[in-house]
């Protein structure tokens, strides 16, 4: 068997069904109030999830043990925010049951890019859920349904019901911000771009 084939796309594909699956709940309209998100978390976090996936194919078309354990321990690095991201325990596994079987560096210089990459993974995962703020929401009643308008804290306690007042309000403590996203964004692509490698050079026709 070959387990560098076996386990890392085991590993790939199980992280592409809890992102999905992260995706699903996240934009899952639960009934209630549903005001609408400046930065859609389940998708936000369904691509965060996804570099480790990235990555981790590539180690696998390479048998590349560094690119599988840096994978493998990104996957990890999120496990741990809920219930619905704790089975990313599982696939992170498989990806560095690979990397055992795989073609490991000669130098410390190949290992210390699978650290890099997890360190700028983790770094995503701060700059998302550091850069938070409370956003709060009044909804207001309309012939095509709920309209929202954002409002500050002190609006959201109503009153509620008047004639032409909100009928409810909601806020969101922990809502995801445009510095926060951007941040996660560019520290993911580093990771992307530290495991891509850097490009090759072609030498000059004379």
């Amino acid at each position: 068997m070959d387990r560098v084939r076996t386990y890392g796309l085991a590993g790939v594909g199980g992280i592409c069904v809890i992102a999905a699956v992260v995706v699903g709940i996240a934009g899952r309209d639960g009934g209630g109030l549903s005001p609408p998100e400046t930065i859609p978390r389940g998708l936000t976090l369904g691509l965060l999830f996804g570099v480790p996936a990235v990555i981790g194919a590539i180690g696998v078309r390479r048998r590349n043990a560094v690119l599988l354990a840096a994978a493998g321990l990104a996957a990890l690095a999120p496990a741990w925010l809920s219930v619905a991201t704790l089975p990313l325990v599982i696939p992170a596994v498989a990806l560095l049951v690979a990397a055992v079987s795989a073609t490991r560096p000669e130098r410390l210089t190949g290992w210390l890019l699978t650290g890099a990459i997890v360190a700028l993974q983790v770094g995503a995962l701060v700059a998302l859920f550091s850069n938070t703020e409370q956003r709060c929401w009044l909804a207001y009643e309309s012939p095509a349904g709920l309209v929202y308008r954002q409002a500050t804290e002190a609006e959201s306690h109503g009153p509620f019901g008047m004639p032409g007042g909100p009928v409810g309000a909601t806020c969101d403590g922990g809502a995801l911000t445009e510095r926060g996203a951007a941040l996660a964004g560019v520290l993911s692509l580093g990771a992307l771009a530290l495991a891509l490698g850097p490009p090759k050079r072609h030498p000059a026709v004379a």
